[in-house]
């Protein structure tokens, strides 16, 4: 229910309060509003009472003394949390004779939208703030809504993703191999022209697969559970070496490392972040044979400042933003061939770790990527 439409309507209001001169000085100044807001007050004088209250009812506000003759008014509150309904919010103000600021942060660590002292109530400070703690406290529960209701368009949408593009691979899959059976069978007796389609045909359809295969990782990143592991990064690069040994020997390419640190991340989408980026070096490549350095520093905090740097074409400045954006390519297929997901793809894994990352290059000069990674836990 909108802030507005509650405070036009009847405001149910729960006193734990043991003192009746406190209650008759909470109602006296809650009296003054009655020409702008309308309050259903109910009184307990203990915690026991309270609760029961709780079972016939849930308010709009509970307004809590911290010292009751049954307890403190913090198991009162760790009561409500408990019973609450989160469509249906509260506001919960802390009572104290006394102001104690390690009081106030365990209250408002639990929950309490406001700290008052009972000094500040005489004074004439208790309406407004018991107003601004029912308005928090829907809009946090609006809030709550919303990111519930997004979690749940995200996962709509990456469970589509997932189930279309599992569904579209196995065509993609029996057009390549259709392709290369009609190419082994049929290819002699077909035209250069004719022999030129089926060709055509084949290389669209391999486009396609990859298209495909990095949508599907584009999609699943942030969804998908993947538990961190303390991995040496050197580890990681070594691995990628061996997987990548035929690529990276026929373009006689070297790779020079730097002593890399131990981190919590994430593995698998570690890997394809080292992996996409080598893959761009040799697909960039100059004239020369590709060298790719990678070499880091501690910043500060749990942060860690890395550096993939090659030889490569280089990247006009006019274009250092948008190469991390999705489908953003600077060469055509038939020069390049690329799905244009790649830097993106790179771009929400370290946002997954908590980093961020961008490049330094010049046209015909290479191009350094910079990004910075932190340890994450689960």
């Amino acid at each position: 229910m909108q802030f507005e439409q509650k405070v036009k309507g009847l405001i149910s209001l729960l006193v734990l309060e043991d003192n009746p001169e406190d209650v008759a000085l909470y109602e006296r100044r809650l009296a003054r509003q009655s020409n702008e807001y309308q309050f259903d007050v109910t009184h307990c004088g203990t915690i026991a009472e309270a609760k029961e209250s709780t079972k016939k009812k849930q308010h709009d506000c509970y307004v809590v003394d911290y010292k009751l003759p049954d307890g403190e008014g913090m198991d009162f509150i760790h009561h409500l949390n408990t019973i609450t309904d989160p469509s249906n919010p509260c506001a919960i103000l802390m009572i104290t004779g006394q102001g104690n600021e390690e009081v106030a942060v365990e209250a408002m660590k639990s929950g309490v939208h406001d700290y008052l002292t009972k000094k500040s109530i005489s004074e004439g400070y208790f309406v407004r703030p018991l107003l601004n703690a029912l308005q928090r406290a829907m809009l946090s529960s609006e809030v709550d809504f919303y990111q519930r209701e997004l979690e749940r368009s995200n996962k709509e949408l990456s469970d589509f993703t997932h189930t279309a593009s599992h569904d579209l691979k196995a065509p993609v899959r029996r057009i390549i191999a259709y392709c290369e059976m009609l190419a082994e069978d049929a290819g002699g007796k077909l035209n250069e022209d004719e022999n030129g389609m089926l060709e055509r045909m084949k290389l669209n359809a391999t486009r396609m697969q990859s298209l495909i295969n990095d949508l599907l990782m584009f999609s699943m990143i942030r969804t998908e559970k993947e538990h961190p592991k303390k991995l040496n990064i050197s580890g990681i690069i070594d691995d990628i070496r061996e997987e990548m040994k035929d690529q990276l020997d026929e373009h006689g390419t070297e790779i020079i490392m730097d002593d890399l640190p131990e981190m919590n991340v994430y593995p698998v989408r570690l890997k394809q972040l080292f992996t996409n980026l080598f893959s761009n070096a040799l697909k960039y490549k100059s004239e020369q044979a590709p060298i790719i350095r990678i070499s880091c520093k501690q910043k500060d905090g749990e942060s860690t400042l890395f550096c993939v740097e090659d030889n490569g074409l280089g990247i006009a400045k006019e274009f250092h933003e948008d190469i991390f954006e999705e489908f953003k390519r600077l060469h055509n297929q038939e020069d390049i061939e690329g799905t244009g997901l790649g830097l993106p793809i790179c771009k929400k894994i370290i946002s997954k770790h908590g980093g961020e990352i961008w490049v330094e290059s010049e046209l015909g000069q290479g191009s350094k990527f910079f990004f910075t990674l932190n340890s994450v836990s689960d």
